[in-house]
């Protein structure tokens, strides 16, 4: 396999680059998008290795071994990545649990803002714009009302479930006038 070694160390790259994307992607910034673009480009690098070497080992009729390996290796990689995009594991169900509410904006230049309340009391928000930012931490229910408690600097102390309007309305602090408003798309399990 020496003589494929550069395809398949850019087979082990992106997979790993994809697969552990939940652990990296939202404490590089504006970094992740160097990074997933740099793993769009060795998909698309390798997608244009596999037609080359299936066109090699069809030629060959197929009686080179390590081609053909590769080329198995290479098919799995790109379509697994292609069925699973974000990785075979969901890790932020495995290890932040399950989603309890979750709510999320588009804004301007397709920004968006999500914002997810997980059933064992933490809460997971991101907001992608040029970078990915994400903070997380616990929270408390009382009525109506959510409040946040984060270990890294989080802009909004508590917000307030609007059920009619099936809005969260999130607040800087008590004397904020401009709430930032976000729909909710999926609320609580009862």
């Amino acid at each position: 396999m020496k003589k494929f070694t550069l395809q398949l160390g850019l087979i082990l790259i992106l997979f790993l680059i994809i697969n552990t994307s939940y652990f990296w992607e939202g404490e590089l910034g504006l970094l992740s998008i160097v990074a997933l673009l740099m793993a769009f480009i060795i998909y698309f690098i390798l997608f244009v290795e596999f037609v080359r070497q299936l066109y090699i080992s069809f030629k060959n009729k197929f009686t080179e071994e390590k081609r053909n390996l590769l080329i198995i290796c290479m098919l799995s990689c790109l379509v697994l990545i292609m069925l699973k995009p974000e990785g075979l594991i969901n890790f932020e169900n495995l290890l932040e649990g399950k989603d309890r509410f979750f709510a999320q904006a588009e804004g301007a230049a397709n920004c968006t803002t999500t914002l997810k309340l997980k059933d064992n009391k933490k809460f997971i928000y991101e907001s992608i714009c040029f970078g990915i930012k994400r903070i997380k931490g616990g929270y408390t229910i009382i009525n109506d009302t959510v409040y946040f408690n984060s270990r890294k600097t989080f802009q909004y102390t508590y917000g307030i479930i609007d059920k009619k309007e099936n809005i969260i309305r999130l607040y800087r602090s008590k004397s904020d006038n401009k709430p930032y408003g976000i729909p909710i798309l999926r609320s609580f399990k009862n």
